[in-house]
């Protein structure tokens, strides 16, 4: 496979011909519709907010920035109400951002899985909620289609 068929370049190449479109074709207005993403009420029924990774179009030229951890998806089925926060980062590792509030907190992750059938990759961000005593409350996926890659429900593929 040479450098052109890598999914970061082609992840990359398609970045830039998007960026290029937004500023040849002076499509604004898209590119703000775009920004929106719609709660999936399958995936994440208590609507909890997640973070939008957003870039200038020099930043093209960086290294895709939402690389996440590469895991085995049937690592999450592990992930239950009532795990302790210590057993939560042995199994998935250190979030990538923590929101501490005085009922518990929120530890925020990003993971890239291999779509099945496919060498095309997926990044998907996970919220884990803990309650005051550090024990998860609730895990969600901000997409279903993650969500049922962990539950091997992925129909079709």
């Amino acid at each position: 496979m040479n450098i052109m068929q890598t999914p970061r370049f082609i992840a990359t190449r398609s970045a830039r011909l998007a960026a290029s479109a937004l500023l040849i074709g002076g499509l604004a207005a898209g590119a703000a519709h775009a920004r929106s993403n719609p709660v999936d009420l399958v995936s994440n029924p208590d609507r909890l907010d997640y973070s939008n990774v957003e870039m200038d179009v020099p930043d093209y030229d960086v290294p895709f920035k939402r690389d996440g951890y590469v895991k085995d998806p049937a690592v999450f089925r592990q992930i239950t109400e009532g795990l302790p926060a210590a057993k939560v980062q042995a199994l998935i590792g250190p979030p990538l951002e923590k929101t501490d509030e005085s009922g518990g907190s929120e530890w925020d992750y990003q993971f890239a899985f291999v779509l099945p059938r496919s060498e095309n990759h997926i990044i998907c961000q996970y919220k884990v909620v803990f309650d005051g005593q550090k024990q998860v409350e609730e895990a969600v996926w901000r997409r279903r289609q993650c969500q049922d890659i962990v539950q091997g429900t992925t129909a079709g593929h």
